[in-house]
């Protein structure tokens, strides 16, 4: 071969090369692109003040865009609208979720992220003492947030007398105004939720923890697995760096910090 020649095949396996590489490019950035950011209001975990996302959630999943190379918007809707949005459309990460049985069938999940508690709430002077699920079905009407894990809970119980609210806040409401006796919440969300209605921490005591709660990331049926991997692989850098312990001691304090990351693909 002349000297034109190789050089007319230099040029040629370069332009190859360059073009593969853009392309991998693009369908990784457009994997990527296609991500939808949906959060809840669940304050502290996520919440928004002027149409702006905030609380741990919003932060934690901030950093993580920022470790892999994305700033998408994240959108914060009712619980029930974004799961709806999330179970029916590829491509979309629905933050904080809890695990169960038919979530592993609709999600890939990273994490956890954060760890609670999910107990009935009383008023102070009620003296009312609960041991068991059994006494919950008896004890009176329990204010839940539709479509929570906490309703999830008492529905498989047994448990019937509940009264549901499309937003987590109105069931504190609904405890301060006597309209039910108990109030179903994670324990990371109450303080702020009673100061949302203008209620005191000191006016509500917790009776019966109904569930341990783990949350995490969950990406939706359709997301490219090599998105889940890059959140995951993200999360651990970001443990690993001790930025995360300070994010999460500087919204909970005292709660304890979630275990080690993992990915939990779904049930297929």
């Amino acid at each position: 071969m002349g000297r034109l020649g190789q050089l007319t095949l230099l040029v040629l396996c370069s332009s190859l090369l360059a073009i593969y590489c853009i392309g991998n490019r693009a369908v990784a950035g457009q994997t990527e692109a296609e991500l939808r950011l949906l959060t809840e209001p669940w304050e502290p975990v996520s919440y928004e003040v002027e149409g702006v996302a905030k609380g741990f959630a919003v932060e934690l999943v901030n950093h993580l865009q920022a470790s892999i190379g994305t700033k998408h918007p994240i959108e914060v809707l009712p619980w029930a609208r974004g799961f709806a949005i999330a179970t029916s459309t590829p491509n979309v990460l629905l933050f904080a979720t809890s695990v169960d049985e038919q979530r592993r069938k609709q999600f890939d999940f990273v994490g956890p992220i954060l760890t609670s508690n999910i107990s009935l709430y009383t008023r102070a002077e009620d003296t009312i003492e609960i041991d068991s699920m059994e006494q919950v079905k008896r004890a009176g009407i329990i204010g839940a947030y539709r479509g929570s894990l906490g309703e999830g809970v008492l529905r498989r119980s047994g448990v019937e007398q509940l009264l549901i609210a499309s937003f987590p806040h109105q069931n504190a409401k609904q405890l301060m105004r006597g309209r039910v006796r108990f109030w179903c919440q994670a324990d990371i969300a109450v303080n702020s939720l009673l100061a949302k209605v203008g209620g005191d921490p000191e006016r509500v005591r917790p009776v019966f923890v109904i569930s341990k709660l783990e949350l995490y990331l969950a990406f939706s049926k359709g997301t490219d697995e090599s998105v889940v991997t890059r959140w995951s692989e993200a999360l651990i850098r970001f443990k690993d760096s001790g930025q995360y312990s300070k994010l999460y001691h500087r919204w909970f304090k005292e709660v304890r910090e979630p275990g080690e990351t993992e990915i939990l693909w779904r049930e297929r």
